[in-house]
């Protein structure tokens, strides 16, 4: 399938994924679930391997966070990562018109060969995961991209990457709030403590909602997902 891409936002790429796949899949049958996952480490520095990116044989690349979508159907789990190598044989990494050919991979392979669950990583290194209901994220994400301007030489500020062609996301609750930009309820993972973060900015007071923190071993059983909360 056909979606559209943006190099280096993954947070509103799967957003678009979202919205177009959402509905289709619940009208195919209402025991699907889809969620959005954000992946990052207490120091927003997080390993993955099987990167696009990455010139790597091995694919790895450290993100400060990245974003994938997971699809769950009775007991059948599925990842969807724009920029995943795995099977890219079968996937065409060519963007063309802001498209990006892309499909779901069996969770097990993608989880063994992404987060290579047999390598000892530090504590600011080990990977959480932000898991949101596909609808909350779609009513809850907002991002002005400001995250993504740098001063340039002369004090202007510059995009690190060209911003997609679309305009910036608002979800209809984080707009009602007056909320444009709430990337880090996202991405943060823990406090400094080591606690896990959920509503770090008292927006769910507005009805924004941010999903659960996984461990990994958490995430690793897809089981899991389905004590997260869910809404439609």
């Amino acid at each position: 399938m056909e979606l559209p891409y943006a190099s280096c936002y993954c947070e509103e790429n799967i957003y678009k994924a979202c919205k177009a796949l959402h509905s289709d899949l619940k009208t195919a049958s209402p025991d699907y679930l889809l969620f959005v996952v954000f992946i990052s480490s207490p120091t927003r520095a997080v390993p993955l391997f099987c990167q696009r990116s990455s010139r790597r044989q091995d694919g790895l690349v450290i993100w400060d966070y990245h974003v994938v979508l997971v699809k769950v159907f009775n007991d059948k789990t599925h990842v969807l990562d724009f920029d995943t190598t795995i099977h890219a044989d079968n996937v065409q990494l060519n963007v063309h018109d802001g498209l990006r050919r892309v499909d779901f991979i069996q969770f097990d392979e993608y989880a063994e060969l992404t987060f290579r669950h047999s390598w000892s990583l530090p504590e600011s290194f080990r990977r959480r995961f932000r898991v949101i209901s596909a609808q909350d994220y779609l009513s809850s994400f907002a991002s002005d991209r400001s995250h993504m301007l740098v001063l340039d030489e002369s004090g202007q500020n510059v995009y690190v990457k060209a911003p997609p062609p679309w305009p910036p996301i608002c979800g209809p609750i984080a707009c009602t709030a007056g909320v444009l930009m709430n990337i880090d309820s996202f991405i943060g993972m823990v406090d400094d403590d080591g606690n896990k973060l959920n509503d770090q900015h008292g927006l769910e007071a507005y009805g924004m909602r941010f999903g659960e923190v996984l461990t990994e071993e958490q995430f690793s059983s897809p089981g899991d997902m389905h004590n997260i909360g869910y809404h439609e």
